[in-house]
């Protein structure tokens, strides 16, 4: 996603829900911030007797999208509506790839524990599965973002990340927090062989992360006082959830592979646990030339 471009196109998935309203909210003032065009899309499950009454479905859904804009005062933007028939993040996926939006937004969180399976059962498909940036949205949090916290391994995706987090912070006047979690992939060879003996380990493996994430910060080339960076030991969900409880977080940006290029690596241990335990919206950005393993229509 390149949100800085004024042909950004995004995608909102609507179920009529107070979470799936929530992230109409966010995309209204996102679309108005980057002269974006604006896409509604509902998927209505895939059965028989919904085939049979497509016309209808489509109809009624589009009304009742149409109603949502109206409700916003969205008639300033550039707006369409889409109705399919399927199961919804396939139906999503393939509104991507044939259209190339660089942007979905989704809801998620029920009101009851069926609600919140299914719900988050799509927005890990999502997230997983969409070639597009995904943003996941709870539906306390239908506002600008307020702050930002963009965690970091120093790989190309999350470079991505972070310069999509700084872009809607700066648009939103938000707090924008970095995090650099330490674990164990981050001591290169060179660092272990340099260490003197009799020097603490830890010492010496945090100045070199210092090091690095200092680094990662100028390179950013954004103002420096504008990014409040933080250097952690631990497990990268657990410290992440800790610093989203600590500085009040209301969206997390993170890219959805990590440093060693195994995909899903970061994301199996990281986006999803965040979305299952943070309270706060997540952003999650996938690494240039993924595919979907979902196949185009043809």
């Amino acid at each position: 996603m390149n949100v800085n471009t004024s042909d950004e196109n995004i995608l909102v998935a609507i179920d009529f829900s107070t979470y799936a309203n929530s992230a109409l909210k966010q995309a209204v003032w996102l679309a108005r911030k980057s002269g974006g065009k604006l896409r509604l899309i509902y998927a209505a499950p895939d059965s028989k007797r919904f085939s049979q009454i497509a016309s209808e479905i489509r109809h009624e859904s589009e009304m009742k999208m149409h109603q949502l804009l109206i409700d916003l005062h969205a008639d300033d933007l550039e707006v369409e509506v889409i109705t399919r028939i399927g199961e919804p993040f396939v139906e999503i996926i393939h509104a991507v790839q044939n259209k190339g939006y660089g942007l979905v937004l989704a809801g998620t969180r029920g009101h009851t524990k069926w609600e919140e399976f299914f719900v988050g059962a799509t927005a890990k498909r999502l997230i997983r599965k969409c070639p597009a940036s995904v943003w996941i949205v709870k539906a306390e949090h239908s506002d600008p973002p307020k702050v930002i916290l963009a965690a970091t391994d120093f790989s190309e995706v999350s470079r991505k990340a972070v310069q999509e987090g700084l872009w809607i912070a700066d648009r939103t006047g938000a707090d924008f927090h970095l995090l650099h979690v330490i674990d164990s992939g981050d001591v290169p060879p060179d660092v272990i062989s340099r260490i003197p003996r009799g020097s603490s380990l830890e010492q010496e493996i945090r100045e070199e992360s210092q090091r690095r994430l200092d680094q990662f910060v100028e390179s950013l080339k954004t103002n420096r006082i504008r990014v409040q960076s933080h250097l952690i030991y631990g497990t990268p969900w657990k410290e992440i959830q800790r610093l989203v409880q600590q500085l009040n977080v209301d969206l997390i940006a993170i890219g959805t592979v990590g440093r060693n290029g195994i995909e899903g690596l970061l994301l199996g241990n990281t986006a999803e646990k965040l979305l299952d335990h943070c309270d706060c919206s997540v952003l999650t950005v996938k690494p240039d030339g993924f595919v979907s393993p979902i196949a185009p229509l043809t």
